[in-house]
């Protein structure tokens, strides 16, 4: 499993987004981007299994922006966050076929847990197993 972070790194959310994220997946398999382009170029190679997309949409413009990539994305689970809860920008975000939209303005607790268990749903039974009983105790 791997996961694939886009950020452009200037919205104030991307900090809090960022930690959420390595809160909930180990480092190494996580791999960043800042630039829409890289991220594109990044997914059109081979992907592992169970991998997962988190798209963070500074604004309504970023999120049209990120629907060229539409068509590239159904072999990933897609976790969005997106700018704010209008009816377009929600439309929006539901052409790329999310499987979870969080909204930039949150604490992300609902996003670390989705996001946590993705990660655990992709490991191997045992390592799973293991995970769960560790985070438990580090919480």
């Amino acid at each position: 499993m791997q996961l694939l972070y886009y950020s452009n790194g200037h919205d104030p959310a991307h900090r809090r987004l960022k930690a959420a994220i390595h809160r909930a997946v180990p480092e190494s398999q996580i791999e960043s981007f800042t630039k829409l382009e890289g991220f594109s170029q990044r997914i059109r190679k081979p992907i592992e299994p169970d991998s997962i997309a988190v798209l963070s949409a500074s604004s309504r413009a970023e999120l049209q922006q990120m629907q060229p990539l539409r068509g590239l994305l159904p072999e990933i689970y897609v976790v969005l966050v997106i700018p704010d809860r209008s009816k377009r920008t929600i439309e929006l975000a539901h052409l790329l076929l999310p499987r979870f939209l969080s909204e930039k303005g949150s604490d992300f607790a609902d996003l670390i847990i989705v996001l946590n268990k993705m990660y655990l749903n992709s490991q191997p039974s045992e390592l799973g197993r293991y995970q769960v009983s560790r985070r438990r105790t580090a919480l």
